[in-house]
């Protein structure tokens, strides 16, 4: 770790930001900022020309620019919007051939170790965005990582579960006390995962325009097998409303 991220670190645990053991638990609870039935954003890359919201009290800020290992180039700019950012990756497996470039670290994998091979794939992509956001001053105890059927996936799910096991144990290990979720439309993420319940909070794409929906969304059963975290409508700027 970095000069930068420790004194960030250090001074986030003053803040009671630590809450280490929350991303592996079906007990997790949502932490404070998330006000019960409030709503925030969630902006990223296609929103730089965007005007600052008006309510700023949260939101969430896509650290990777729509794919793994592309930059956000409005990444500092939009954190600055929100008193409390939440942070989200984008996730994906480019297959085989392009994990081969990984396959030293953090495991050795043999050549045709698909498994090995999409762990550290996952693994590294989600080091580069903890650099990402060290690099801007930011800190966050929360991380959503974003699964759609937009990025390339393998037809294998325990492949791609691989992968998104190494996105989620790089940011654990880059950070400390950082929780972890998973944004996602429930029908993509059973599609891509082959219906992976870990038991992690849950962030719910409605497709919708519709505030209503997104409340209406919070009683359906998490697509991970864990607590439905926030839903997610769209209007100028994504909208998410808390559970």
């Amino acid at each position: 770790m970095g000069r930068l991220y420790i004194a960030l670190l250090c001074m986030a645990v003053v803040l009671g930001f630590a809450v280490k053991g929350a991303h592996n638990s079906r007990a997790a609870v949502m932490p404070p900022l998330y006000t019960p039935q409030t709503t925030g954003y969630d902006v990223s890359w296609p929103n730089c020309e965007a005007s600052v919201p008006k309510d700023t009290a949260w939101g969430v800020v896509g650290v990777t620019g729509g794919l793994v290992f592309r930059k956000n180039p409005c990444l500092k700019q939009q954190a600055a919007w929100f008193r409390t950012p939440a942070l989200y990756v984008n996730t994906g497996y480019a297959g085989i051939e392009k994990a081969r470039h990984y396959a030293s670290a953090p495991h050795t994998c043999g050549v045709n170790d698909e498994q090995c091979l999409a762990y550290n794939y996952g693994y590294q992509s989600g080091v580069y965005a903890v650099k990402q956001a060290t690099a801007h001053g930011l800190y966050a105890r929360m991380w959503w990582l974003d699964v759609e059927t937009e990025n390339s996936w393998s037809d294998n799910t325990a492949v791609n579960r691989r992968s998104l096991q190494g996105v989620a144990d790089a940011i654990r290990h880059d950070t400390v006390g950082s929780a972890i979720g998973y944004y996602s439309y429930p029908g993509q993420w059973d599609r891509i995962t082959g219906a992976w319940h870990n038991g992690a909070p849950a962030w719910a794409a409605t497709g919708t325009s519709s505030r209503l929906e997104a409340i209406a969304a919070c009683k359906a059963p998490g697509f991970t097998g864990g607590r439905v975290w926030f839903t997610q409508y769209v209007t100028t700027l994504d909208r998410n409303y808390a559970c």
